[in-house]
C-alpha cells in the first residue's frame, strides 16, 4: 500500500466530529466538558473573591465611619475647651474687680445724708454705676435678695435665724452681694436665713 492509501485510510478511521490532539483522538463533546469542568471549579474562587473584596469595602467604610465620627468628637471638645477657658479667664479677672464694687458699695453706704449732694460723692456714685453697667454688658448679674428663697448654688448662708416675719428658708439679710456669669456662679453671695421657729416660741 502506497502512503498515500495509508493516509486516506487513516483519514476514514477519524469520524467528522472528533478531534485529533498530539496524535490522540478526542471527541468534540469530551474536549467541552472538560473545559465547562474547569469553569465551574473556577467560579466558586471567583465567588469567594468577590466575598473577601466586600467585606474588605465593609472594614474600611466601618474604619472612615469610626474615623470621622472620632474628628467630629474632637472639634467638639476642642471647642469645649476653648469656651471653659474663656470662661475661666473671664471668671479670674472678674472676681479680682468684685472687691472694688464692693468697696464703692460700702463707700456710698457709709456717707452722711448732708454730703449726699457733695461733688466727690456723685464722683462715686458715678464710678460705682458705670462699673455696674460694664460687668453688666459682660454678663455679669447680682443675685441675692431679702426674700428669696435660699439657693445653696447661688447663696451661702452665713447664719440661719428663727424669724416670725419670713417662712423657713427664706432669705432675711444679705450681708455680701453675690454674682453670676451668665449661667456660672461667680460669687455666692453671704445671707442670713430664716430657721423653723424653736419650740419655745411655738409654746
Amino acid at each position: 500500500m502506497s502512503q498515500n492509501d495509508a493516509k486516506k485510510s487513516s483519514e476514514k478511521d477519524v469520524q467528522p466530529d472528533t478531534t485529533v490532539v498530539e496524535g490522540e483522538v478526542v471527541a468534540p463533546e469530551e474536549e467541552m466538558g472538560g473545559r465547562r469542568e474547569e469553569v465551574t471549579s473556577e467560579a466558586p474562587s471567583l465567588e469567594q473573591q468577590l466575598a473577601d473584596e466586600q467585606q474588605k469595602s465593609a472594614e474600611y467604610l466601618d474604619q472612615l465611619k469610626r474615623a470621622q465620627a472620632d474628628f467630629i468628637n474632637y472639634r467638639r471638645r476642642s471647642r469645649q475647651e476653648q469656651v471653659d477657658a474663656r470662661a475661666s479667664g473671664e471668671m479670674a479677672l472678674l472676681e479680682r474687680i468684685l472687691p472694688v464694687l464692693d468697696d464703692l458699695g460700702r463707700a456710698m453706704a457709709s456717707v452722711p445724708p448732708e454730703l449726699a449732694d457733695n461733688a466727690w460723692v456723685e464722683g462715686i456714685v458715678l464710678t460705682s454705676r458705670q462699673l455696674t453697667n460694664t460687668l453688666e454688658q459682660l454678663g455679669v448679674t447680682p443675685v441675692g435678695e431679702p426674700g428669696e428663697a435660699f439657693d445653696p448654688y447661688k447663696h451661702d448662708a452665713i447664719l440661719r435665724m428663727p424669724s416670725p416675719q419670713h417662712d423657713e428658708g427664706t432669705i432675711i439679710q444679705v450681708v455680701r452681694p453675690g454674682y453670676m456669669l451668665r449661667d456660672r456662679v461667680l460669687r455666692p453671695a453671704q445671707v442670713v436665713v430664716a430657721s423653723a421657729p424653736s419650740q419655745e416660741e411655738n409654746s
